[in-house]
C-alpha cells in the first residue's frame, strides 16, 4: 500500500477483523502537527529546554527579612520621614514662640544741653522717671537691662547710673521694673496658644501619614512576596510534571520496542512532555519577573538571585462585619487624618473669629532713684490699660475669611462621610474575598485528590489494557492543572487575608 503525500502512517492493531489481531496501516492526517512535532523532537534532543532543568537559587529569604530590608530603603517612607521631621520642627518653633524669651541690653549715652538753653539739676525723682521712660539725664549715662517676653506677657528690669555733666561728684542711680499682660485677644488662652495647637495637629497628621506609609510598604512587600511564593510553588509542580512526562515517554518508548505500544502512543507522550516543558518555561519566566518586582519593592538589585521561604496558610480571621468595620474606622489613616484636619480647621476658625475682637492688655512700671550726693531717694510708678480695636471698616474681609474657614470644616466632614462609606464597601468586599478564597482553597484540595485518584485509576487500567495512553495522559494533564490550581488558590487566599488586614488599617 503506497503512502499518500503529507500523511503519517503508524502501525495499529485491528482486533475487529475476523476476530483476531491483524497488523495494518491507517492514514492519520497530521499535516499541521508534523512541523511542530518535528521541531519539538529536535529541541528536546538538542537541549532546547535547558532552562527547565536549571538549578534553583541557593539563597532563601524570609518574609521578615524582606520587610526589614524594605523599611530603610523604601523611597516613599523616606519622603514621609522628611515631612514628619519638618512638621516636628514647625511644632517646636510654634511652642518656642508661645514661651518666654529672655534677653538683655547694655547702653552708654552721653547727654547734654544745647548752647543757649537751660538745664535742670539731676534729682532722684528725675532719675527714676528717666529710667522708667528709658531715657537719660545730662551727663554720662550707663544703662543695662533684662527682658522676659512672650506673645502675651512682657517683663523688664532696667538699671541706670548717671554722672551729671560738669560734676563727677553728682551721681544718681535708678532701677525700673515694668510689665504688660494681654488679658483678652478673642481666643481662649491667647492666639499664640492657638498657633501651637494648629502646629500640633499638623505634626500628628504627619505622624499618621508616616505610619500609613510604613504599613503600605509592608503591605506591598508582603503582596509581592506571596505572589512570588505562589508562582515559585507552581514551578515545583511544573518540574514534577516534566519529570513524570519524561518517565511516561521512556515507558512508551520501551513498550514500543516490545511491540506493546504504538508510535501514536509515543507521539502522544512526546506531545505531553513538550507541553509540560513549555508550561515550565513559562512558569520560570513568571518567577523571574516576580522576583525582580519583589527586589524592586524591597530595594534590592533586581539581578539578585534568591528563593522565598514557604509561608504557613493562616486560619480564616474570625471577624464579624461590625467588628471589622469598627476596627477599620479606628485605624484607617484616611479617617484619622481627616479627624485631625477637622480639629485643626476648628482652631483656624476660632483664630479667624478672634481677629474681629478687641485686644485688651494691662501694663505698669515702678521706678526707684537714689541721689548719692544728696543722699535722698524717690520713686515713681505707672499703671494703665490698653485696648486695641479691630478694623472698623474692612470691606467685608473678616466675614469672608470666617466663612472660608467654616466652609473648610464642612468640606472635611463631607470627606469623612464619603471615606467611611468607601471603607465600609472595602471591608465588606474584603471579608467576602477571604471567605471565597478559603472555600476555593478547600475545593482546590478536593480537586487534587479527585484528579490524583482518576490518574492512578487510569494508569492501573492502562497496565491491563483497559484504557489507552491518551486516557492516561489526559488524566495526567488534569492532575497537573488541579495541582497548579491548588497553588494558585493558596496564593489567592494569602493575598485575600493580607488585603483584609490592609483595608482594616492593621
Amino acid at each position: 500500500m503506497e503512502s499518500a503525500p503529507g500523511l503519517i502512517y503508524v502501525s495499529v492493531q485491528d482486533e475487529q477483523h475476523n476476530g483476531g489481531a491483524q497488523s495494518m496501516k491507517k492514514p492519520l492526517r497530521f499535516q499541521v502537527l508534523l512541523p511542530f512535532l518535528c521541531a519539538v523532537l529536535t529541541m528536546s534532543t538538542q537541549g532546547g529546554y535547558a532552562q527547565a532543568t536549571a538549578a534553583p537559587p541557593q539563597e532563601i529569604v524570609t518574609l521578615d527579612q524582606c520587610v526589614a530590608a524594605a523599611r530603610p530603603a523604601a523611597p516613599g517612607l523616606k519622603l514621609a520621614a522628611i515631612t514628619l521631621d519638618s512638621s516636628r520642627a514647625q511644632l517646636i518653633q510654634a511652642q518656642a514662640k508661645n514661651g518666654l524669651a529672655l534677653g538683655g541690653t547694655g547702653d552708654y549715652v552721653h547727654q547734654g544741653s544745647l548752647p543757649g538753653t537751660g538745664s535742670s539739676a539731676t534729682t532722684a525723682a528725675s532719675a527714676a522717671a528717666a529710667s522708667a521712660a528709658k531715657s537719660g539725664v545730662n551727663g554720662e549715662n550707663v544703662q543695662g537691662g533684662l527682658t522676659l517676653s512672650g506673645p502675651a506677657t512682657s517683663l523688664g528690669l532696667t538699671a541706670q547710673h548717671s554722672i551729671e555733666e560738669g560734676s563727677l561728684s553728682d551721681q544718681v542711680s535708678s532701677v525700673n521694673i515694668s510689665g504688660s499682660q494681654t488679658v483678652f485677644d478673642g481666643y481662649p488662652g491667647g492666639r499664640a496658644a492657638g498657633a501651637v495647637q494648629q502646629a500640633d495637629y499638623t505634626y500628628r497628621a504627619a505622624q499618621v501619614t508616616y505610619d500609613a506609609t510604613l504599613k503600605s510598604v509592608v503591605y506591598q512587600v508582603k503582596q509581592a512576596y506571596y505572589t512570588l511564593l505562589g508562582d515559585q510553588n507552581t514551578v515545583l509542580v511544573r518540574q514534577a510534571a516534566v519529570a513524570q512526562a519524561q518517565e511516561t515517554l521512556a515507558q512508551m518508548q520501551g513498550l514500543l520496542a516490545a511491540q506493546r505500544a504504538t508510535a501514536l502512543d509515543v507521539l502522544q507522550a512526546q506531545v505531553t512532555l513538550t507541553q509540560a516543558q513549555l508550561d515550565l518555561r513559562s512558569a520560570q519566566n513568571t518567577v523571574e519577573v516576580d522576583r525582580k518586582k519583589l527586589s524592586m519593592t524591597v530595594g534590592w538589585p533586581i539581578e539578585k538571585e534568591y528563593a522565598v521561604a514557604d509561608s504557613p496558610v493562616p486560619d480564616m480571621p474570625a471577624l464579624q462585619p461590625q467588628e471589622a468595620l469598627a476596627t477599620a474606622y479606628q485605624n484607617r489613616s484616611e479617617l484619622r487624618t481627616l479627624e485631625l484636619n477637622v480639629a485643626a480647621a476648628n482652631v483656624a476658625l476660632a483664630l479667624q473669629k478672634s481677629q474681629g475682637a478687641a485686644v485688651v492688655s494691662v501694663n505698669g512700671s515702678v521706678g526707684m532713684g537714689v541721689d548719692w550726693t544728696a543722699n535722698v531717694n524717690a520713686g515713681v510708678f505707672t499703671a494703665g490699660v490698653s485696648i486695641a480695636l479691630p478694623p472698623i471698616l474692612d470691606g467685608g474681609l473678616q466675614n469672608a475669611q470666617v466663612q472660608q474657614a467654616a466652609d473648610q470644616i464642612t468640606s472635611y466632614k463631607v470627606q469623612q462621610d464619603q471615606e467611611r462609606q468607601s471603607i465600609t464597601i472595602d471591608v465588606q468586599n474584603a471579608l467576602f474575598g477571604v471567605r471565597d478564597a478559603s472555600d476555593r482553597l478547600a475545593l482546590a484540595g478536593q480537586n487534587v485528590k479527585q484528579a490524583q485518584g482518576v490518574y492512578d485509576l487510569q494508569k492501573a487500567k492502562r497496565a491491563v489494557g483497559l484504557e489507552t495512553t491518551l486516557d492516561v495522559l489526559t488524566a495526567f494533564s488534569t492532575l497537573i492543572t488541579a495541582q497548579v490550581g491548588m497553588q494558585q488558590a493558596k496564593s489567592n487566599y494569602l493575598l485575600a487575608v493580607l488585603n483584609l488586614y490592609n483595608v482594616m488599617g492593621l
